[in-house]
């Protein structure tokens, strides 16, 4: 169950994904009814466009069929029978994009409009692209479901964007092999390491100028506008400004923080616009950033046993000395004297 914060918006994941999940089961031999009792809809109504099952719902749901399947490998099974079309707009987009590159810029984007609480980074290193997947809020006990069914899916959207292999594209997943390990790597087309620094879709930075065979510009625009108008009705649905939401992000966020531009693509708005939406609050990035990191600063600080050189590191400064300027720029005193003082 996700216990804490939010992402940009928090309305439950698509019906037809439940409904794609009791497929996979039936598949494996299981009875689905099991799991449309838990989520309290038919398969008609999960069908329906506008339909969307409230997170702890569809976790419950997930964690179920995880039960019933065992060791199968129910995580690379579900992304196997996933087609980008069953994406909506966000898989029409990605289909339609001018590269490859474009495409999977799409799907980060929008991601939180078809997976809550899950974001993909993206940083250059040599001549790859590293995109790491990485859980906004505690999914628990389905974790490495979520992650493999997302990276593989990953991988079988680039086949259907280039219907071929996707040549020299690596997945990386933190978790050991599990059981089914040798039954993943038969499936996937690429190669699959596990025990990784994080979990994450490796690709070669020729692949990113690669055109999808199906690229239609017309379309890639309609596509677009039906996602901004998605993101702009959930948005107007939720609780809080912006800020709030922000702020809530952050909180839920290991160190170090997203910078701006970051923070406003988990968003899906411009920099300029969050920006703005801040400055109406009577804030700014930084300080949202600063009252975040401040508190936990604080929290970190009153744990006696961690050095303030530990509680620095955690917030994500490489030196202590900057960390001790930027908490007295917050409180007016060091580190050491707010635990002098007790607190």
């Amino acid at each position: 169950m996700v216990t804490s914060g939010r992402a940009w918006f928090d309305a439950g994941i698509p019906g037809i994904y439940v409904v794609l999940l009791c497929d996979v089961m039936k598949g494996l031999g299981k009875d689905p009814a099991v799991l449309l009792g838990g989520v309290g809809a038919s398969r008609e109504q999960l069908l329906a466009p506008q339909c969307r099952v409230p997170l702890e719902q569809a976790q419950r749901c997930a964690e179920q069929a995880l039960d019933m399947a065992g060791a199968a490998g129910l995580g690379f099974r579900y992304a196997r029978a996933m087609r980008i079309t069953l994406h909506g707009p966000v898989g029409l987009l990605a289909l339609s994009s001018a590269t490859i590159g474009d495409g999977l810029d799409a799907a980060r984007r929008y991601l939180g409009l078809r997976a809550p609480f899950w974001h993909m980074d993206r940083r250059w290193e040599e001549s790859r692209v590293i995109f790491p997947l990485v859980a906004t809020a505690d999914p628990g006990r389905i974790h490495a479901f979520v992650v493999e069914a997302m990276l593989v899916g990953f991988i079988h959207m680039l086949e259907q964007l280039l219907e071929a292999v996707p040549e020299g594209a690596e997945l990386h997943f933190r978790q050991p092999p599990p059981p089914h390990a040798m039954a993943l790597r038969g499936e996937v087309p690429v190669p699959v390491r596990f025990n990784q620094d994080e979990d994450a879709l490796v690709l070669p930075q020729a692949l990113l100028s690669v055109a999808p065979l199906l690229a239609d510009p017309q379309t890639a625009a309609l596509a677009r506008e039906q996602c901004e108008a998605e993101v702009s009705r959930w948005r107007s649905e939720q609780e809080g400004p912006l800020a709030e939401r922000v702020r809530a992000v952050l909180r839920d966020t290991a160190a170090p923080l997203p910078d701006l531009a970051a923070m406003a693509e988990r968003m899906a708005v411009s920099p300029r616009t969050l920006k703005r939406h801040l400055q109406q609050a009577g804030s700014s990035y930084r300080q949202v950033q600063d009252e975040v990191l401040y508190e936990r600063a604080r929290t970190l600080l009153k744990d006696r046993h961690q050095r303030v050189s530990d509680v620095a590191y955690a917030l994500g400064y490489n030196d202590v000395a900057n960390f001790s300027r930027a908490f007295k720029r917050w409180s007016g005193e060091t580190p050491k004297q707010f635990r002098e003082r007790g607190y």
